[in-house]
């Protein structure tokens, strides 16, 4: 029996039902769910079931950042999605925007990746299939912190509408265990070519 199953969750957590409407407890209050916009508060469970429902999947951590930061055209990576400049409101929904929710998708047309992606940094934590493991020869300055850490977690892409600017990359990451539904966590689904 899958996790969600087990746990009986039937929809993200703090979602409600109320005259057969979806509404959200979030930051901002309670609200309607907007189907345009970002699911928040799932683990990677849901994110995975959902995903394989739809017959897709979830990213792995190295396809999340190629799609973010491949410029296939100039054959470079480049530290934001649209490019090198810094982000700013009309490139991503980050902690500056004091939106303190995700958007709705195409919110930032000039934010896109090379390849076309809406919204890779900014919005929500975006699960990944990938484990999180340190990369080979990091050194941290907390070991007693990060190392311990580093053990049955899943890892997320992107940053969320709590980021602040300052901190904010393509090569950011963060992890999360595969039950946590933090308000933070959303995913994007992926598909194989054939």
């Amino acid at each position: 029996m899958g996790f969600s199953k087990r746990n009986e969750w039937k929809s993200p957590l703090y979602w409600q039902k109320i005259d057969g409407e979806w509404y959200k407890k979030d930051f901002t209050g309670l609200n309607k769910v907007l189907p345009n916009e970002p699911v928040t508060n799932v683990s990677y469970y849901e994110a995975d079931a959902y995903s394989k429902w739809t017959g897709k999947r979830l990213p792995t951590e190295a396809e999340w950042e190629k799609a973010a930061s491949w410029d296939d055209e100039l054959k470079i990576k480049t530290t934001y999605p649209w490019g090198d400049d810094l982000a700013s409101d009309l490139t991503a929904n980050l902690l500056e925007t004091w939106r303190w929710a995700p958007s709705p998708i195409g919110s930032y047309p000039q934010g896109k990746s090379h390849y076309g992606c809406h919204q890779m940094i900014g919005e929500v934590w975006e699960w990944t299939s990938s484990e999180y493991v340190l990369y080979p020869g990091f050194r941290s300055k907390f070991s007693e912190y990060t190392d311990k850490w580093a053990i049955n977690q899943k890892v997320l892409r992107g940053g969320s509408f709590a980021t602040p600017r300052t901190q904010i990359r393509n090569s950011y990451r963060n992890y999360f265990k595969p039950h946590e539904r933090i308000p933070f966590s959303g995913f994007r689904c992926a598909r194989d070519l054939l």
